[in-house]
């Protein structure tokens, strides 16, 4: 089996990788990428590979607004963090949709659901079943609730709901809370933080260092380079800054 894969976070690529030649290790990787534009370069070569594995939100844009401009004849597993795309994923030869964090189970089944599809000759549309399948349990995803922070030599538990935003500085993770002067620690990456535990409709990571809430912002203001400066009801620990590359997706995130 020939594979492509486009995937903008370098550790859910690698993972993806990895399980595949784990359990594959006849599998070809011939295309990677990360971007729209890589998407558009491996769908010229759609007669390359057997299988597509995406993320749905690239750092540059919805991989929706390329796949729209193609005939699709490759099997599609979508890998993303955001459920509420399940049903509009089917427009674009969806076989799969993997939701973040990246269960090892799931990606085996996935490749398996794509080896029998490819073998399938009449490739027939996706049966009710199959579609229950795929969409099982993903309604039921539960997010961090509260966290415990760290303040000097006392440890506070923090709801989820009175948080701001989450910034790291000098490799340590923050979080800040409307109406607290305070900045804690908490003993997780932004990496984790944004793949596992905080829900993506009320978060939203907006460069390399900082995830903000929905509830707590107030005012954007254009920045150099085409970027944003974010005003959030709450101290002000950091510049919260829309990187350049995340500026429309950032806009179709509060948008909703």
């Amino acid at each position: 089996m020939k594979i492509a894969i486009v995937e903008d976070e370098p550790l859910t690529k690698k993972r993806i990788q990895s399980i595949i030649s784990q359990h594959n290790p006849t599998a070809q990787i011939m295309y990677t990428g990360q971007s729209l534009e890589d998407l558009t370069h491996i769908l010229h070569h759609q007669n390359n590979f057997d299988v597509l594995f995406c993320d749905l939100h690239l750092a540059d844009g919805l991989s929706f607004d390329v796949l729209k401009l193609f005939k699709i004849t490759t099997p599609i597993v979508f890998i993303t963090a955001y459920d509420q795309y399940a049903l509009q994923s089917f427009d674009h030869n969806c076989i799969d949709y993997i939701l973040k964090p990246i269960q090892e189970d799931r990606l085996i089944a996935a490749i398996e659901k794509a080896k029998k599809f490819l073998w399938d000759d009449q490739k027939s549309a996706l049966s009710a079943e199959v579609l229950q399948q795929i969409f099982h349990g993903y309604h039921d995803k539960v997010y961090k609730q509260r966290f415990l922070a760290k303040y000097s030599n006392k440890i506070k538990l923090v709801s989820v709901q009175d948080i701001a935003y989450f910034f790291t500085e000098n490799s340590v993770t923050y979080l800040v809370c409307s109406g607290d002067s305070k900045k804690y620690i908490v003993d997780y990456s932004l990496q984790e933080l944004e793949d596992q535990l905080l829900n993506p409709t009320e978060f939203y990571r907006i460069n390399r260092s900082s995830i903000v809430s929905m509830d707590y912002l107030q005012e954007m203001k254009p920045y150099q380079n085409g970027r944003l400066l974010l005003s959030l009801n709450s101290p002000s620990f950091t510049d919260l800054i829309v990187s350049r590359e995340k500026v429309s997706q950032f806009k179709e995130w509060i948008n909703k």
